[in-house]
């Protein structure tokens, strides 16, 4: 299984408020007019370092989508990627697996790892015990966060609800028509 394969589909959340009109790519800074990060940190993809893999190819976040759903025992990203950035998608994938790896074997202290909001609530959720299983499609990737606990259950749904609501709030800020784009 691989376990930070999810960092992926999780972060993919902010992908929809950055394609359209606004390149992603790392030489536009954070500011008002460019949402790479959203006001409270939750998102930022540019200075978080599993988030930041998203922005090496500036063409990836605009040939992919993302979605996530809570489900009765926790929730469920779906990610897609367009035709030709496959092999973007596998070396941003295995860039952020190799950092999570790194974290967890104590080669890299998670302390001095700088992780945005969601990130940082992702390793919460792993450390507390949740299910997680990635499901490698041909068509989309499938990534689950389950839990047989109502209370860890709760947890992830409030932090689906969370991620969801970040995204509106930075699809807002990104201007234009993103509403096919959204996650549920």
């Amino acid at each position: 299984m691989k376990t930070f394969a999810l960092i992926l589909s999780l972060a993919l959340l902010a992908l929809p408020a950055l394609a359209g009109d606004h390149p992603a790519s790392s030489d536009h800074p954070s500011s008002g007019d460019h949402p790479m990060a959203t006001a409270s940190g939750w998102f930022d993809l540019e200075n978080c370092e599993f988030c930041k893999n998203l922005l090496t190819d500036p063409e990836l976040l605009h040939h992919m989508t993302w979605e996530t759903h809570k489900i009765e025992n926790g929730m469920m990203n779906i990610s897609t990627v367009a035709h030709g950035y496959e092999k973007s998608y596998k070396a941003c994938n295995t860039a952020m697996e190799s950092l999570g790896t790194d974290m967890m074997s104590g080669k890299v202290n998670p302390m001095e790892v700088k992780m945005c909001g969601s990130c940082a609530a992702f390793g919460q959720l792993m450390m507390a015990g949740v299910k997680m299983e990635n499901i490698d499609g041909e068509a989309a990737d499938i990534a689950l966060m389950t839990s047989d606990d109502p209370a860890m259950v709760a947890k992830l749904h409030e932090y689906a609800d969370r991620n969801n609501k970040e995204m509106a709030e930075m699809m807002a800020s990104a201007g234009g028509d993103h509403s096919h784009e959204h996650a549920h």
